[in-house]
């Protein structure tokens, strides 16, 4: 007897990563992004802010972060305004905002966080032309401080191109500044010089004039990190509070910040400020992501043009995954594994 011809089958599966800026988003993304881009262009929304984004693992708090700073990076013209204006006069209340992407869990190895999310936002300065010009006025020893920002843009090592930016001051720059606190100050004026001219484009800007223009720095998978590193992100986020012109959107879930926060007070035998109270010291504003519904479900995985078996057992799936977008994409692509499986040996259809 003729065994059957062998079918094999390639397992579909879902691609499980937040969304670039060109895809189109689910979940009603898109509709809670405007209204934080607004808020946070708006020319009367008063600065130092950090806003928490929270949610559970797998819930989209990346692709909404991601979304809300695409909005924020678009150009600020007549020509091209803001999707989240409502026509060419109301473009004016808004400002320019600069933004920064800071993936906490990428750097949980450095031991002191504070220098690398400065290190990040500084190399984001130094990656635009700006700074070139900046350079020139560094070579010039008539310029305003220049032994100040050039000693701290060489405690970063920051580079534009392959070229080294930083100068011969006399000044020792390998002692990394947050373990010298007298350095602070040192580092709070560079640093204002800095983001000025970069914000403002001007590279004779002293500091941040929040009406024209503002830092957003988007800080993801905090709650990725250990206990003691999320602290540090917390600390590092304090020295930024009595500063205008500077945001910060925090990406995570508050449940396990908060109990990062409580096992930091419960070790250092701190009393008399629980984690609730730190965080909202820190925090000003919240949006926690609502649940997705069923039908929101339902519509998302017909766009991704799942099988119609998988469908049918659309009940079962939300057992299993939560309707969590990431659980769901992982229940489906495991059981679209398993199912090709059976086929490399019996044809499965047949």
């Amino acid at each position: 007897m003729t065994e059957p011809e062998r079918q094999f089958e390639t397992p579909e599966i879902l691609y499980d990563a937040p969304l670039r800026d060109d895809d189109s988003a689910h979940f009603h993304f898109d509709e809670f992004a405007i209204p934080l881009a607004r808020l946070i262009a708006d020319k009367g929304t008063r600065t130092p802010l950090t806003l928490g984004i929270s949610g559970p693992w797998g819930s989209g708090k990346t692709t909404l972060l991601k979304r809300l700073r695409h909005l924020l990076d678009e150009p600020v013209d007549k020509e091209n305004r803001h999707r989240f204006a409502n026509d060419d006069a109301e473009s004016e209340s808004f400002r320019q905002c600069k933004t920064v992407w800071f993936n906490a869990w990428k750097y949980a190895d450095e031991d002191e966080l504070l220098v690398a999310l400065v290190r990040v936002i500084v190399q984001a300065m130094a990656d635009d032309d700006i700074v070139s010009s900046l350079i020139g006025k560094l070579q010039d020893p008539s310029y305003p401080r220049r032994d100040v920002v050039n000693t701290v843009l060489g405690w970063f090592s920051i580079k534009v191109g392959d070229i080294g930016i930083g100068l011969d001051t006399g000044t020792p720059q390998s002692t990394p500044f947050a373990e010298k606190t007298a350095m602070l100050d040192l580092f709070e004026e560079a640093f204002d010089r800095l983001l000025a001219a970069w914000v403002h484009r001007k590279v004779d800007a002293k500091k941040i004039d929040p009406q024209k223009g503002v830092l957003v720095v988007f800080i993801d998978d905090l709650d990725r990190c250990l206990p003691d590193k999320m602290v540090q992100v917390l600390e590092a986020i304090k020295l930024f509070l009595d500063k205008p012109g500077c945001v910060f959107v925090l990406g995570a879930d508050k449940s396990v910040i908060q109990q990062a926060v409580a096992k930091h007070y419960e070790d250092a035998g701190v009393t008399g400020e629980s984690a609730k109270d730190y965080l909202e010291k820190i925090i000003q504003l919240r949006f926690e992501l609502p649940p997705i519904v069923t039908e929101t479900m339902q519509a998302y995985l017909s766009d991704q043009q799942v099988d119609a078996a998988m469908l049918a057992r659309w009940q079962a799936l939300v057992a299993a995954a939560e309707i969590n977008p990431r659980r769901v994409k992982s229940v489906i692509n495991d059981l679209n594994l398993q199912w090709t499986m059976p086929s490399t040996l019996t044809n499965r259809r047949a």
